[in-house]
């Protein structure tokens, strides 16, 4: 290599080098001082509450076209939901709203029967699912899909007959992918319904799924405290099949908690291990 090759090599790494520190800088910014307090940030080591449930992670985005013509690659944000203290600290009390039942968390006890269930709604649900569900009737019935409930609370005995018929039509592997083993369903809960058109050519499970129903319900069931609680793409995580029809009710905020975090399944958005197998 030449000298003056040298001189020229040197001379490019400085810029190089300052846009370099300039760009950390601009990042360190973004990620909110992680690592390093602020003159904006308090005392050393303090930082302000997440003013969301779920964590802020800095990840390059796609290049784009910034003001000057130039491209580049831009800094994106990906929100990863951080879990719910206040939720997880109720996830395995049968009693609660917030209770989790799936694959690897049963219910317990067993045998757990709610002490509020209310028929109001048309099938027996604990009162405040009751009531919410009546109300997010009637705001369907104002929005021009008028969805019944089907079926709504099934004891552990209620659940053994369920499964059983199940295992007899559709074999285990089958089986274990569209309903609950005893003790392990939402519907015990008193927490979970299924809903159908209330009238119209679909009055089944199969065919739900393209109705303007099932649509409305993954827009406003939050609004009542509903989830739609085995989506599409979460089978891996839930251990179900997706089930537009089957609504659980865990209150209004946290509904609106977990819509807002962009999570899809309970699992994901409390941080909980998937559960696909028993």
């Amino acid at each position: 290599m030449s000298a003056n090759h040298a001189v020229r090599r040197r001379t490019v790494a400085v810029p190089l080098t300052r846009a370099l520190v300039t760009v950390l800088a601009a990042v360190g910014a973004v990620v909110g001082g992680i690592g390093a307090p602020s003159a904006q940030a308090g005392p050393v080591g303090s930082r302000l509450p997440d003013p969301t449930p779920w964590a802020t992670l800095p990840v390059p985005g796609p290049a784009t076209v910034r003001s000057g013509g130039t491209s580049g690659p831009s800094v994106g944000v990906l929100r990863r939901p951080a879990g719910d203290p206040a939720w997880l600290a109720q996830a395995s009390d049968p009693a609660s709203v917030l209770v989790v039942v799936n694959k690897r968390r049963p219910l317990s006890p067993e045998s757990y029967v709610p002490a509020d269930l209310d028929g109001s709604s048309g099938v027996l649900l604990r009162a405040d699912a009751s009531e919410a569900f009546e109300r997010l009737a009637a705001a369907a019935e104002a929005a021009g899909v008028p969805v019944r409930a089907r079926s709504g609370y099934r004891s552990y005995q209620d659940q053994v007959v369920t499964w059983q018929r199940w295992q007899r039509t559709l074999g285990d592997v089958v089986a274990e992918s569209q309903s609950a083993r005893p003790g392990y369903s939402e519907h015990q809960t008193g927490l979970a319904l299924d809903v159908l058109p209330r009238d119209g050519a679909c009055q089944d499970f199969g065919c739900f799924g393209d109705t303007p129903q099932a649509a409305w319900l993954a827009e406003n069931a939050a609004q009542f405290g509903f989830v739609v609680r085995y989506q599409e793409g979460q089978e891996a995580v839930t251990g179900y099949t997706a089930e537009p029809w089957h609504l659980r009710y865990v209150g209004p905020s946290a509904a609106a908690a977990l819509a807002a975090s962009g999570a899809h399944s309970i699992e994901d958005y409390l941080g909980l291990p998937p559960a696909p197998t028993y």
